[in-house]
Order: structure tokens, then C-alpha cells, then sequence
């Protein structure tokens, strides 16, 4: 048994020639990141600044209603001692009086579940 010979390939083929080939150099500028940094720090500043504002405008509002509740507790207060004042037994005679009305000479009671009346009756009728 024999093997088959080999062909090995001439010298004359063309091969290329390979080189190492550098990776390129990184840029050393920090202007993009000096740039981002400033863009970050104006950016917080500039939204601290507004919620600071909106927090103040919305103290101003809560103290101005503050101001207006207090106003209006005072009001109903005062009216409603007026109205207590115009609702007392004396005030109402008075007003009676003065439309025309006279007070009653006897006080009388009307039961519903018996029918009856009760109490004086100067007059003597029902």
C-alpha cells in the first residue's frame, strides 16, 4: 500500500501580508464631560428654584384663605348672636305687638289621640 503524495503548495503563490494594526487613540477632551456636568448642575438648580417658588406662591394662597376663614368665622358669629338676639321670647312680643297682635289670655292644649281640649278657658266655649 503506498499513499498518494502530497502536493505542497509552491512558494511562488501570492499570499498577503498581515500586520498588527493599532487601535485608535482615545480622544483626552473633557469638554463633553465638563459640558454634561454644568448641563446637570443647571438643570437641578433651575428645578430646586421653581419648586421653591411653587412652594412659596402656595404658602401665600394658604395663608391669604387662612386670613378669609377666620373672616368668615367671625361673620357667622356675629350672626348668629343676631339671630339669637331677634329670636328671644321679648323681641318676638315687642314685633308682636307692634304688627297689631294681642297676647293670649289663656293657654290651651289640644290633644290629637283624644280629641279633647285642655287647659284654663276663660271664655267658657271648646
Amino acid at each position: 500500500m503506498s499513499t498518494p503524495a502530497r502536493v505542497l503548495p509552491s512558494r511562488s503563490t501570492w499570499r498577503p501580508r498581515l500586520q498588527v494594526v493599532r487601535s485608535p487613540e482615545p480622544s483626552r477632551s473633557f469638554v463633553p464631560f465638563v459640558v454634561g456636568c454644568v448641563v446637570i448642575l443647571v438643570a437641578a438648580l433651575v428645578t430646586a428654584l421653581l419648586l421653591n417658588t411653587a412652594m412659596a406662591v402656595s404658602s401665600y394662597r394658604v395663608h391669604d384663605q387662612q386670613i378669609q376663614l377666620a373672616q368668615l368665622r367671625e361673620t357667622e358669629a356675629e350672626l348668629q348672636a343676631q339671630l339669637e338676639s331677634l329670636g328671644s321670647p321679648a323681641v318676638l312680643r315687642s314685633q308682636a305687638l307692634s304688627l297689631g297682635m294681642v297676647p293670649p289670655e289663656a293657654t290651651a292644649y289640644l290633644s290629637i289621640a283624644t280629641g279633647t281640649i285642655t287647659g284654663a278657658n276663660p271664655g267658657g266655649s271648646h
